[in-house]
């Protein structure tokens, strides 16, 4: 049963012969009454700080939640930025490797063509050689047909067949100047 403080202060007692002091009792029940009021009152204060608590911790447990939640996000974004990162490597890497190699089989064709053309040089450098022996030798028989007494027939001279012509692929020595 719940008493108020007015239940208290409103409280008869019924009187009997010898009793108690009835002014006594009155002072007693009032400061019962008050202090039953401040008791009262301070649970009513806590009943009230109790839901505040109650509302600020389920305040709280939705923010961490929401941070785990946050977190969890971050952590798949993380992820999924590493993974595109490591993709875009990955892509980097093969369109470097083909680059690096279309490079090396267009320097590789650039080799051959070269050599094909040295080669179309050096036969052209022996069939240009072969061109002035002939010159030479038809002028000589000329000159010695025409004017035999100033011109004698000379030694045979090397055919081109025996002259060793890789000596022909070498650079000329550098000519020093004439003081």
């Amino acid at each position: 049963m719940k008493y108020t403080p007015l239940d208290i202060q409103r409280r008869e007692f019924e009187k009997a012969f010898r009793g108690i002091d009835e002014s006594e009792v009155r002072t007693f029940l009032l400061e019962l009454s008050g202090e039953w009021e401040e008791i009262l009152a301070e649970n009513q204060k806590l009943k009230e700080e109790i839901l505040d608590n109650r509302e600020r911790l389920r305040q709280y447990q939705d923010q961490d939640r929401i941070f785990r939640e946050t977190l969890l996000q971050a952590q798949r974004t993380r992820e999924d930025v590493l993974d595109g990162a490591n993709r875009e490597k990955e892509l980097v890497l093969r369109e470097a490797q083909f680059k690096a190699e279309e490079i090396i089989r267009e320097a590789q064709q650039h080799v051959v063509e070269m050599e094909v053309q040295l080669r179309n040089l050096k036969m052209e450098r022996l069939k240009f050689l072969r061109e002035v022996e002939s010159l030479m030798d038809r002028t000589r028989r000329h000159l010695q047909e025409e004017a035999p007494d100033i011109y004698m027939p000379a030694a045979p001279t090397l055919n081109l067949e025996q002259l060793d012509l890789s000596a022909l692929d070498e650079p000329l020595p550098a000519r020093r100047p004439r003081n």
